[in-house]
């Protein structure tokens, strides 16, 4: 059976060697190969070699792309992986290739969809506009403790409700307890979009597309310093199964390979 090769697409700009491992080797260790991915002028030519793609944190995206302006607590951006993951994202979905998004990874897909971002959590109303989030000096505590092998911080954390029915349920249940690092978050829905999960304070939480003909779904927390990584297990198992019946495995039953 043909090893899923997952596509991570984490950035190059923040925090070291943090993107460089957080994400692929739980991915490696859940069996998948992983290769990260750079920003290609014509992203879609990626999909026929990828068996699943993982749309990590970072940078703010360019509030220009979702019709608003800057805040004044908006991060540095990074505007070469904004064009190069909002092409990517709705060609994966289109392609069948198993998306899983991280926190910035689901604000690309649902800007990538249409939808809008809020500019920063300060903005919405109460009790939202105190949920837990951007607190980088603690992130950065976590990055440090990842890279040096020490205890990390505890994470700034709430409890969210998911949707009956919903993928996010099947993994984790009806209801979790997730970090939250995010400080921006989602105004409108992107086209058939549907949120999965919700803070007490309404803030989505997670989103899927059922009309997605593989795995689409994105969460805004940080996975990877998730308990377990359940998610990660899902994209690799969604990864595997295209592997099986996607290009690379026609391409090896009729004895060729993957132009």
């Amino acid at each position: 059976m043909s090893t899923a090769l997952i596509g991570v697409s984490s950035g190059f700009t923040d925090y070291g060697d943090y993107l460089g491992v957080a994400f692929a080797r739980p991915l490696e260790r859940l069996g998948a190969s992983v290769v990260t991915l750079p920003y290609l002028e014509r992203p879609e030519s990626l999909l026929p070699h990828l068996d699943g793609l993982l749309l990590a944190g970072g940078r703010d995206i360019e509030p220009a792309r979702f019709g608003s302006g800057d805040h004044s607590t908006s991060t540095p951006h990074s505007p070469m992986r904004d064009q190069f993951e909002l092409e990517l994202a709705p060609a994966a979905i289109s392609a069948g290739i198993p998306l899983l998004g991280i926190c910035r990874g689901m604000q690309i897909i649902n800007v990538a969809l249409g939808g809008t971002l809020e500019l920063d959590h300060s903005l919405l109303p109460p009790p939202a506009n105190i949920h837990p989030g951007g607190d980088w000096d603690r992130w950065r505590e976590v990055v440090r403790a990842t890279l040096g092998g020490w205890s990390k911080p505890e994470h700034p954390c709430h409890e969210v409700t998911i949707a009956p029915g919903s993928k996010l349920a099947d993994a984790l249940g009806g209801q979790a307890i997730v970090n939250s690092y995010h400080h921006q978050s989602i105004a409108s829905l992107g086209r058939d979009l549907v949120a999965t999960a919700q803070a007490p304070d309404g803030v989505i939480e997670a989103i899927e597309l059922p009309s997605a003909d593989s795995l689409c779904l994105a969460v805004q927390w940080e996975e990877q310093e998730q308990s377990g990584t359940p998610l990660f297990a899902l994209l690799v198992r969604a990864a595997q199964e295209h592997a099986t019946s996607g290009p690379h495995a026609v391409a090896e039953r009729h004895g060729a390979g993957v132009a």
